[in-house]
């Protein structure tokens, strides 16, 4: 049996004892009424790591949500599969591929039967203007869809189709013109995406306008996130400094998951592991303090985003200019950049001239003009869309860096990283 610590502060599921209800957005209530609604998509859209999953299984309860990510789908076809499997498991799926094979030997009673083959290239349409193309090595069919819709129109039970901004471009298209088809078959349908991607369902079939009821979240508050400290230290027991709660959840910038994390491993780092008598206040000292957060850099580990960014783009010819920095070390524009960006306060978000600002002050000396940190900011927009397209670490556009994941920034602040590097480019390690 786990430690009481771990039922309490919960990373990666659901909480109990430290789940928060967000007043002033009402998500819940929100969701509540979308799910009453008849044929309308719910979409939920906001930052990475912001409790949108968490909403969802405390608001429909995990035993109704049969969930799909949208990392695994290529089709519409790969998306029903997956339900049924949820549902039935794979002697339901072996069923279905037996009846499709069988249908295909039927020839023309295979339409009929809803069924559609091709031999060479082949497209037909059912059940509401859904497209199914063939290839010589395919079969594509509507069993999967009906027997979706056989087993949850007007049921209680909802399908949770997490990442879809993930999903190729083209197969969009093709799920989101199912998705809208089985809607209207009563199948309740709830899709999960990042704020930036929330237009994608639309996007790929207009006519979802007017059929989708957006949830947006937005980052949590520190007043949000230090509720979710208090409600957890005091289900174990400890008085915990309101300083400190107050440290943790600045932190945490913004997200309530890197919170469980954070307060997690500040109790594992002081071996609170089950509930205490709380006689008195438990002290943490600084070392303890900044010993949880590199632990939890375990947990989040970009070590390959930073080392890609710090060394920047590719160039031919003359040197970088290097610069003093207050850090003690000397780097290009790129290291001054990464420095300036966990300069506190922590931010997600920030301007040019608040950029060109920070820099100027992890300088000790001469500081790289804007032309330089323009340019530079423009390449680390483009690396970041290199090790990962469709979700990268940080985006520059507009004069405006976003870093659009807590756990990058968090990283970037809390490991040695950065040192690192520097210390190997000395020989030191």
């Amino acid at each position: 049996m786990s430690d009481f610590v771990f039922e309490v502060f919960v990373p990666n599921g659901t909480p109990t004892h430290t789940y928060v209800k967000r007043i002033k957005e009402k998500n819940e209530e929100k969701l509540s009424a979308a799910l009453d609604m008849p044929k309308m998509v719910i979409s939920i859209s906001g930052p990475s790591k912001t409790g949108k999953t968490a909403l969802v299984d405390t608001i429909i309860t995990s035993e109704k949500i049969i969930p799909v990510t949208g990392l695994s789908l290529s089709s519409s076809d790969d998306l029903w599969r997956s339900v049924m499997r949820w549902i039935g498991g794979p002697e339901e799926i072996e069923k279905i591929n037996e009846r499709v094979l069988k249908a295909g030997a039927a020839g023309k009673a295979s339409a009929e039967a809803g069924v559609i083959f091709a031999k060479g290239k082949a497209e037909g349409e059912l059940n509401g203007g859904i497209e199914f193309a063939t290839s010589t090595s395919q079969k594509y069919g509507v069993e999967f869809f009906e027997a979706v819709v056989k087993e949850l129109s007007k049921s209680e039970f909802v399908v949770f189709l997490d990442d879809f901004h993930y999903i190729a471009k083209d197969a969009q298209v093709d799920i989101a013109k199912s998705i809208k088809a089985i809607c209207e078959r009563d199948v309740r349908i709830c899709i999960a995406s990042v704020p930036h991607k929330s237009d994608d369902m639309v996007r790929a079939n207009d006519e979802l306008t007017g059929r989708i009821i957006s949830i947006i979240f937005e980052y949590w508050t520190i007043t949000e996130l230090k509720m979710i400290a208090n409600n957890g230290f005091s289900a174990l027991g400890v008085d915990i400094s309101p300083r400190i709660v107050e440290e943790l959840a600045i932190e945490a910038l913004g997200s309530p998951q890197l919170m469980q994390s954070l307060c997690l491993n500040l109790c594992l780092e002081k071996g609170l592991r089950n509930k205490q008598a709380m006689e008195q206040r438990t002290e943490v000292s600084e070392i303890e303090f900044r010993a949880a957060l590199e632990r939890t850099t375990l947990q989040t580990n970009y070590s390959r985003a930073v080392e890609k960014l710090h060394t920047g783009a590719k160039e031919r010819g003359t040197q970088r200019k290097e610069f003093k920095l207050k850090d003690k070390s000397t780097g290009d524009v790129y290291r001054a950049i990464l420095l300036a960006l966990v300069e506190n306060p922590p931010r997600l978000s920030f301007d040019y001239d608040e950029i060109m600002e920070r820099i100027k002050s992890v300088c000790t000396e001469e500081s790289p003009v804007g032309s330089s940190v323009q340019l530079a900011l423009k390449q680390m927009d483009g690396i970041a869309k290199e090790i990962n397209k469709d979700s990268p670490v940080l985006e520059w556009d507009d004069n405006k860096l976003e870093v659009t994941n807590p756990y990058f920034m968090f990283y970037l602040r809390s490991s040695q990283k950065v040192a690192q590097i520097y210390k190997r480019k000395l020989g030191m390690v």
